[in-house]
């Protein structure tokens, strides 16, 4: 009897799924510029606008809650094959880019500005903003409650632990934790060699 209703649950699950994603292929530029085939809607993305910059590839799976926010001069690029799991959270005035293959966890904050704050006689909220372009590479896999900050460039391949808080460069197959995140090790010792102590030090 559990089996069954497991079964059934599941199915209607994949039948809300497959309608949340029709809805986006129905109107895709209305919310996207670019939306590859067979991508996966578990529940409906929330945007700040329509008719933005955002382009996805194939395959790519979107979890519960996801927002994605973007100016109207900037632009999110995901390549394919990317999953953002639920309540990933993506703002970007200057431009965000997601190489294939990376993984997402939940409640992960890729943001590529800040306030401005210089001037204690004016709001906050009136000062604006500054920032620059994040770009994370491919097959790259970003643990639960990241937060990835602007200007950052993770390499292909890369680990960021759980919780961490990225504001520097992360190199290719390094594993970074911790906030500020730093670089704990690489994947392998072959890819440790390609980068110099003096260069580690930067990222440091």
């Amino acid at each position: 009897m559990y089996e069954n209703l497991s079964k059934l649950i599941s199915g209607l699950r994949c039948v809300k799924l497959h309608l949340n994603s029709f809805a986006y292929y129905l109107i895709p530029h209305l919310w996207f510029r670019k939306l590859g085939k067979g991508c996966a809607f578990v529940s409906p993305i929330r945007f700040s606008y329509t008719f933005r910059d955002i382009q996805v590839g194939e395959k790519c799976v979107f979890g519960v809650g996801v927002f994605l926010n973007c100016s109207s001069d900037s632009y999110i690029k995901i390549g394919n094959s990317v999953s953002m799991n639920d309540y990933t959270y993506v703002s970007s005035i200057y431009g965000i880019e997601f190489g294939d293959n990376t993984r997402i966890g939940e409640f992960v904050s890729i943001r590529d500005n800040d306030h401005k704050f210089a001037d204690p006689n004016l709001a906050i909220h009136k000062q604006g903003f500054c920032g620059s372009k994040i770009l994370i590479g491919k097959d790259v896999w970003i643990g639960r409650g990241v937060y990835i900050g602007k200007g950052v460039t993770i390499g292909d391949g890369a680990i960021i632990g759980a919780n961490s808080v990225v504001t520097k460069p992360i190199p290719p197959f390094a594993v970074a934790v911790g906030s500020p995140a730093k670089v704990i090790k690489y994947r392998s010792s072959s890819q440790a060699d390609n980068w110099n102590s003096e260069t580690q030090l930067e990222v440091l």
